[in-house]
């Protein structure tokens, strides 16, 4: 028994002292892809916990510009993985979040990131419950971005249901596919890098197997999206 309790003392203290040694790394590192030697996010505290199998960092305020055009905010966002699963990251927003200036509100609000093979980036986002400014609803809505290493090919999924306006369902369901291609491969080296590459870097989108050309016009008319296509001009062409 005593044999026992010794082996697991030592083996308590041995991932305590793990947990705290990787602990630093892990924030510096979130910290240096989000502030990225540029002024395109400020957020106004960092914090990390998780102990003792997880590292959860939360940044509080968060909000990504670039000079005066407004990609992104929320009041919180948590990036958080598990001690022993370094190539995958769940991601938790506050209910409230605001992209492009516009105001969105759900009742989840959650993305991943996973590092698959050969190097392959996919990024998944998730929400339940879309209110928009405008009135437009959204029961449920997924957006899955495939990135793969040294390609200029992007791809996204995007799958809405009950897609309504002013109280009416428009649409059930939508699924749409989008190939975007870029002068070069994104640089996701850090938040700044990802940004700058994007915006200058579209060449051209193309839609797959809509189930209605009439349906994508409606599911995106509603939108307002303000300055945004000066900055991404291949948005015009998919939302005009």
């Amino acid at each position: 028994m005593l044999r026992i309790i010794v082996i697991t003392l030592t083996f308590a203290v041995l991932w305590s002292i793990r947990w705290f040694w990787f602990a630093g790394p892990n924030q510096a590192m979130i910290e240096k892809w989000v502030e990225g030697g540029a002024d395109i996010a400020a957020y106004s505290d960092i914090r990390q916990v998780g102990f003792p199998n997880r590292y959860d960092v939360t940044l509080n305020d968060l909000r990504i510009a670039n000079n005066d055009f407004e990609i992104f905010e929320t009041d919180v966002l948590q990036i958080m993985r598990l001690a022993y699963r370094r190539d995958h990251f769940v991601l938790a927003f506050s209910n409230n979040i605001k992209i492009v200036g516009q105001n969105i509100k759900t009742s989840q609000n959650r993305a991943s990131i996973v590092r698959q093979e050969n190097d392959v980036q996919r990024v998944v986002w998730e929400a339940d419950d879309f209110a928009l400014d405008n009135g437009a609803t959204i029961k449920h809505g997924q957006l899955a971005i495939i990135v793969p290493p040294n390609d200029r090919e992007i791809t996204l999924y995007l799958q809405l249901s009950e897609i309504a306006q002013n109280g009416m369902v428009v649409h059930e369901n939508a699924k749409i596919q989008i190939k975007v291609l870029m002068q070069s491969a994104p640089d996701t080296s850090t938040l700044a890098n990802f940004v700058t590459s994007l915006e200058t870097g579209f060449i051209s989108a193309q839609i797959s197997n809509p189930d209605d050309p009439e349906q994508i016009k409606q599911l995106t008319e509603f939108r307002n999206i303000g300055g945004i296509t000066s900055h991404f001009p291949v948005l015009a062409t998919l939302l005009n």
